[in-house]
């Protein structure tokens, strides 16, 4: 995460932090398919699981 984006961007507070790193996290989990997991997303891959 500190090299995908946070040494990419300047931010004026921690809250603005805090905000981007909440999207990043939710479009990372569920989103962008992840080659290990078969190119399915973490939670599609949680749901097959249950």
């Amino acid at each position: 995460m500190r090299y995908e984006w946070l040494a990419q961007y300047l931010f004026d507070n921690l809250d603005e932090v805090q905000r981007f790193a909440t999207r990043w996290l939710w479009a990372y989990n569920h989103e962008r398919p992840h080659m290990a997991l078969g190119g399915f997303t973490p939670i599609q891959r949680l749901a097959m699981a249950g």
